[in-house]
């Protein structure tokens, strides 16, 4: 599984360094537009809840059908709607539940981290 980190500084500005690597790996991995907005979507919008440091970092990892994206560290308080179920409003936890296939939380020692999981089918592959 291929992996790429990048850390940038916080600041929103910096938003479209990421980007440009999502758009990058969906590039050379050959992933559909769809697969790269959702992750676009997903990783912006963690990006505005601001990080728990003057640094964010962002690690991804693609495989034969997965790409897996990291986003940290966050203050656990920032992000906390994420350990609820999607409710009925428009919130962080539904639009990730909308555009990914998977998020989870995990606790590291430099604070918490939003793991995300995004499955897909190689355009030439799909029938």
């Amino acid at each position: 599984m291929d992996e790429i980190r990048v850390t940038m500084p916080s600041e929103r500005a910096f938003g479209a360094v990421a980007g440009l690597v999502l758009g990058g790996v969906a590039a050379r991995h050959e992933l559909t537009i769809d697969v790269l907005d959702d992750l676009q979507l997903a990783v912006d919008s963690l990006l505005e809840r601001g990080a728990r440091t003057d640094e964010i970092t962002l690690v991804l990892r693609v495989g034969r059908d997965t790409v897996e994206v990291s986003v940290g560290p966050f203050e656990r308080a920032t992000i906390a709607e994420l350990d609820q179920d999607a409710g009925e409003s428009l919130d962080l936890r539904r639009l990730l539940d909308t555009v990914v296939d998977d998020v989870t939380l995990a606790d590291r020692e430099d604070g918490c981290w939003v793991d995300l999981r995004k499955g897909f089918q190689l355009a030439e592959s799909r029938s």
